[in-house]
């Protein structure tokens, strides 16, 4: 799992997202668009990939993931 789009499909979309952070699809949909997810809801999504046995989410792994998604933004 290196990019966000991948955290998303692993987790099972948008609205399994919004489920887990106890906020609404369109919510996590944006997050999905905006390429972040505020470090409020980390734990909730590493638990959840925990539960789900997705074993490479950490909070490492979301921090790499966003300086992979500044880094793309900053060369477009």
């Amino acid at each position: 799992m290196g990019t966000l789009d991948s955290l998303f499909i692993s987790l099972g979309g948008p609205a399994e997202v919004g489920r887990i952070i106890g906020k609404s699809t369109e919510h996590a949909a944006s997050m999905r668009r905006r390429g972040s997810i505020p470090v409020e809801y980390w734990p909730a999504l590493v638990a959840a990939a925990e539960e789900k046995q997705i074993v490479d989410l950490t909070y490492e792994a979301l921090v790499a993931m966003h300086v992979r998604a500044k880094q793309r933004e900053a060369t477009s």
